[in-house]
């Protein structure tokens, strides 16, 4: 393209123009992009274009799978969360079910302990309740030792049933066996304390009295017995209290013979 411009310009005749004409055509052939590609140059370009093209593919394929993990981390916590939760609360649930067992059979054992020693109870014992500040009293004098589970044999005294205040604002009912003092110079046998039960939110007792009809929160020393012993109480944990009546089996014969 630059000799026929040459050839052009020498059949000129005016030399300002020719001037102008060669500094026009002299350098600035390099703005026409397409001119200066040689013929091989264009399926380098096709290739290049495709090389970026699968480069910005791969990127979107990497962003498009770390989205994928990030959701299956996410779904997968609140799987493992929600079992985590589903385990916990059958734990829970299972500790309960075994302290309130536990509860019921603490409650039946001390009321089958009551059975055996009210209703064993000889016609000469006697019977007062004292209540003091921390706790409330029930005495049986002259009787047998039930509460050692040593039968007839383990001795014979004073039993006192005592409802005991403890710490936490609960209550436990303690038995306490006193031997008779010795007849010989020999030692006194050694007081035996067993606590029956803790852990009670609620131990009431009361006494039916026959002579009245009623019952009585309190009773009076002396050689009367009550007929009936009841006792209300409610192990931590029990839904209800647990009322349980005692009869006095001697005070029913005398009562009857009279």
């Amino acid at each position: 393209m630059i000799i026929i411009a040459d050839t052009r310009l020498r059949s000129c005749s005016c030399s300002c123009s020719c001037s102008k004409i060669w500094a026009w055509s002299g350098g600035p052939s390099r703005r026409f992009g397409l001119g200066q590609l040689s013929p091989g140059s264009l399926p380098n370009a096709g290739t290049n274009f495709r090389g970026r093209g699968r480069r910005r593919g791969r990127l979107d394929a990497a962003g498009y799978l770390l989205l994928e993990v990030l959701l299956a981390l996410v779904v997968l916590s609140i799987i493992v969360g929600l079992v985590f939760r589903i385990i916990q609360t059958t734990s829970s649930v299972t500790s309960n079910v075994q302290f309130l067992q536990g509860a019921q059979e603490h409650s039946d054992g001390m009321y089958e302990i009551l059975r055996k020693d009210i209703e064993s109870l000889p016609g000469t014992a006697e019977f007062e309740t004292k209540r003091t500040k921390d706790e409330f009293q029930l005495i049986f004098d002259e009787t047998s030792f039930n509460f050692s589970w040593k039968g007839a044999e383990a001795g014979f005294g004073t039993v006192i049933l005592a409802v005991r205040n403890q710490p936490d604002g609960r209550f436990s009912l303690v038995a306490t066996e006193i031997p008779e003092p010795p007849v010989s110079d020999a030692p006194p046998p050694p007081t035996v304390v067993t606590t029956l039960i803790t852990g009670l939110v609620r131990c009431d007792w009361r006494f039916f009295d026959r002579n009245t009809g009623n019952w009585v929160p309190n009773w009076a020393s002396g050689g009367d017995k009550p007929t009936l012993l009841e006792c209300t109480f409610q192990v931590s944990g029990q839904s209800a209290p647990v009322r349980a009546v005692f009869p006095w089996r001697v005070a029913e014969t005398n009562t009857g013979g009279a």
